[in-house]
This record gives C-alpha cells, structure tokens and sequence, in this order.
C-alpha cells in the first residue's frame, strides 16, 4: 500500500500537551539508555516519538480509509478509494470503463460514489499524471521532521515537559540531567561521613563528584554516569551538604563550612517594610531609581530586555559596602554565574592585581557576597564607583574600582557623636577610587555605626522620621538648604535600609517635604 507523506503542522505542536503517556515514555527511554540525561535530549527524543506514532495513526486512518488515490494505479468495482486532493473524502467504486481521449494514452475512467453521498468520475491507469508525483513512504522524512522541529518547537517543548517531570515523583533531577529514582545506585551513610571528611579536607568545598568518587570505594558495575548521578542525588539529600555550582557543573561545598552571610542575611541588607504607591514618584523620580544600583528597585520592564552590555560600572551603596556585597539588579544579573536550583552558587572574582576572590551568589537575596576584604584591601568608601565585566575563563568575574589618583577630597562624612546621634559633616578623606559624588559618604567609624544598626534592628525607626532628622544634617551642608533625592537615599541607608522607591515617595506626597526643582528637596517650615 502506498502512503502519501504526513506533515505534523506547526498548531500540532504549538498546541502540544504533555500526558502521562508521555512520561511514561521517558521512563522506559531512560531505562533502555541506562544514563542520566539532561531534559532537552528528553524533549528530543519525545518529539521523535510524537512523530513515529502520529504518523503511525494517520497511517493505520489511511489503511481504514482505503487505497489512496494515485491517476497510475489500477482499481475494481467495490474497492474503497481516498483523495488527498480533495480534503482526504473517500468513496467506494461504482462502475470502471476505457477512457477516450486521442491526446492521453490508455486509461480508464473510474466512477466513484463519495461518502457524502455525491458521484465523481476519476482517471485510473494513467502514468503520465502529476497526482503521481506527490507520494513518499511514510518513513523517509522522519529525521528531517525531527530537526526542523526541534530546532523551532524545542525549547518551549522542554519547558512544558520540565513541568510534568517536576510533578513526578518517580523520576528525580540533579542538575540539568534526570534519572528514575528506584534504579539509582544506593550510597550509605559511610560514604557520605566519607564524602564530609574529604570536603572538610578541601576547607568545605567546592569539589565536583569526580573528586569526591576518587576517595569513596564504591563496588559496581554500573556506568560512571549513573554512579555519578546517584551519589549527586544521595548529597543533595542529605542536609550537610549544598549544591553550589552554576548551571551544568555540580559542585557540592559543606553546608556548616558557609560563610554567615550567605545563609543568612545580614541586617544592613534587611529592608525595614514601608509600604508606598510607586505611581505617586514622579518620572524624573522614577527614571532616577532606576539608575540607582539597588536590588530593592523592581526594573522597568525596557530594562529586563536590554541587550547586555560588555561591562558595566555600579556605585556601591553603605549597606552592601559594610557587608561587602554587590546587589544582583538587571544591570549586574548577567555578569554572575547562576544555577538551576542551587540557591547559592560559588564562584571567583578576578581582582585588577589578578588575585582570585572566592564569592558567592546569593540568589535568595539578590547579592553577591565575599568582597569585604577586597573593598578594604582597595579603601572603597560608599559611592565608589566598580566595574564588572567577565573574566577570562567561564565562571570568572572582573571587579575592579574605577580608576582616581589617590588625593584629599572634601567628602560627606558620618560621624556618630557621644550621645550616640548621627552627624554629617564635610571632611577631607583619602580617595583612591572615582565614586558618585551624591552617593559618596565617609564612615571613619563603622564599630559605632554597627552599635547604632543593632538597635535600630530590634526597634527601626519609621521611615519618615529617618528621613526628617537625616536632611536636617545634610541640609546644614548646603548653604541654601538643599538635600537631593539622591544623596538622602545614601545618606538614610547608612543608618536604616529601605528602598529608594519608599523615599522617593515620601518626598513627593509629603507635605513636610518642599521641592526646589531637579529632584532637590527641603524641610518645611512647619517641620
């Protein structure tokens, strides 16, 4: 029987469900491979599944159909008969005689009764037709479909089968790669003491499994890759160890051995909740938060899909520069490695002299952490001004602080006064690095500031209020009594964290609050 050639149209898979039927398939896929694979090879190998058993189901509703129709072929009375040309109708023959025509060689002229009731007459026995030309065997385009649709439907496919795996409770994922939970190789508690011991060898990490398996005596005939995969899975199962590498590297680091600040968040870096209607800011406000580099500031939707630049320069606000951080915005996002799951992942910042820092990203809190040492090792103050771009090798970041000739500038410095109070005053401070000057604040005394962060943690005070006695200071510096949006952000996250959104708000709906034109406020009278 002769097939014409089936093409699976592009709603087919744009409208593509994932069913159990589905899973199942991957599951007797991953049994016959008996190696972990990564979800778009699965993806892969269930398109070309689709195809094989759609084209095997419109081929068995050809064979129901009848015969298809082809003008060369011969046919009887009585024999079930379909068009592909005319919408796939078919009908049975009624009646077969010789044609006549002096142009055309021998033919017969067939009289087929339709299913929808009505009687054509079609050429039967005809060579020269070009009807005869536009059938295949039902096989011959499979691969060809498979790559074009893979190439178009691929990742939208993938994301709707990672959906379905996830609900799965019978197959399990490390990394990017997934295996059946009840074949996976058993590793006991020995091993795992065994694989703590060597990570606390390594000063908790981080080691890849390779490393790890080199020390573990483990007796198997099984494939490196399911040995592999299943003592990832037996770590990421047990509490003691964390899974820190970026996408496609599996890096296991001691859970215990984590510095603070990467489980835990520090207080500099807690915003203090005040709620605030970002559409009261006006645009120039708003246009201004979005050029601060904050992790609390949510990015205009224009920013997320900006093309990435090849670097990029940030001005370091006080929280992140006493914790010795950097804020993951959309600026900064895709500098840093990043993972699947992993909610912290290790990495190196290169600095200018080519040392190797070891950070981390903090996903869960939108920093990178680890850089305490490398500000001070440079005497960055807030509102010194680094740039990021990528290192050399993959996993690699360059920081360094954009470039001054170390002079005496007359800085904005906070100094704590004995009765504990905040005061700001313009001294003159080393400088070595260029900074943002309504950014730029000095803190000689950062024991006494920590004092002040302590408290205010356990009793924060209300923004407004942070906000009065904080311009009241910087106003002082000013001869005309002018604080800018900008410099009392700063200022006031030097003493309490809080989003720039919740201060530029407040100075705009504030009556206590007057503008002066180009984002400078000042304090009332009556305040």
């Amino acid at each position: 029987m002769v097939f014409v050639e089936i093409e699976l149209s592009e709603s087919y898979w744009n409208l593509l469900e994932i069913t159990q039927k589905d899973i199942e398939y991957i599951y007797s896929y991953l049994l016959e491979k008996e190696t972990p694979l990564p979800s778009d090879s699965l993806a892969e190998a269930l398109i070309n599944q689709r195809i094989r058993l759609e084209k095997k189901r419109l081929q068995e509703k050809q064979r129901q159909n009848g015969e298809i129709y082809l003008p060369k072929s011969n046919f009887k009375v009585g024999d079930k008969v379909q068009f592909p040309a005319v919408n796939w109708i078919s009908g049975v023959v009624k009646q077969v005689r010789e044609g006549h025509n002096p142009e055309l060689p021998e033919f017969n002229v067939m009289t087929v009764e339709l299913e929808n009731g009505r009687q054509r007459q079609f050429a039967a026995n005809l060579e020269d037709h070009q009807l005869n030309q536009v059938t295949t065997t039902i096989d011959s385009s499979d691969e060809q479909d498979a790559k074009a649709i893979i190439k178009e439907f691929g990742p939208e496919i993938t994301e709707k089968l990672l959906e379905k795996l996830d609900e799965n409770k019978d197959l399990v994922r490390i990394g990017a790669n997934w295996f059946p939970k009840s074949l996976l190789i058993e590793f006991n508690v020995g091993h795992l003491n065994l694989a703590e011991a060597v990570l606390d060898m390594h000063q908790g990490g981080p080691l890849g499994v390779d490393a790890l398996l080199k020390e573990i005596d483990v007796d198997t005939d099984d494939p490196q890759d399911l040995v592999r995969f299943s003592l990832n899975y037996a770590l990421d199962e047990d509490p003691r160890f964390d899974e820190v590498g970026p996408s496609g590297h599996v890096q296991w680091f001691l859970n215990r051995l984590e510095p603070e600040y990467v489980r835990e968040k520090p207080i500099q870096l807690m915003p203090v909740s005040s709620d605030y209607d970002p559409s009261s800011m006006t645009e120039e406000m708003r246009n201004t938060e979005q050029r601060l580099d904050d992790e609390l500031v949510e990015p205009f939707e224009e920013y997320k899909t900006k093309s990435q630049p090849k670097e990029v320069a940030i001005a370091l606000n006080y929280p992140h520069w006493r914790v010795g951080s950097i804020p993951i915005t959309s600026l900064t996002r895709p500098f840093f490695p990043t993972a699947l799951e992993s909610p912290r992942v290790k990495f190196k910042v290169i600095a200018p002299d080519g040392q190797e820092i070891s950070a981390w990203v903090v996903r869960p809190f939108n920093y990178i952490y680890g850089l305490k040492d490398y500000f001070e090792e440079f005497e960055l103050m807030p509102g010194s001004i680094i740039t990021i771009k990528p290192g050399k090798e993959p996993g690699e970041v360059l920081i360094q602080p954009k470039k001054k000739r170390s002079n005496r500038e007359w800085i904005r410095t906070l100094l704590i006064g004995a009765d504990g109070g905040v005061v700001f005053a313009m001294l003159k401070q080393t400088i070595t690095a260029d900074y943002n000057e309504r950014m730029a604040i000095a803190v000689p005394s950062t024991d006494a500031l920590d004092e002040l962060w302590e408290k205010r943690s356990k009793n924060p005070h209300p923004l407004k209020k942070v906000m009065v006695t904080t311009m009241r200071e910087l106003a002082k510096l000013n001869p005309q009594g002018h604080v800018h949006s900008v410099e009392l952000y700063s200022a006031v996250n030097c003493i309490q964290r809080f989003a720039p959104g919740a201060i530029f708000s407040t100075l705009a709906t504030d009556p206590d609050f007057t503008s002066v034109g180009d984002l400078y406020y000042r304090l009332s009278e009556n305040s």
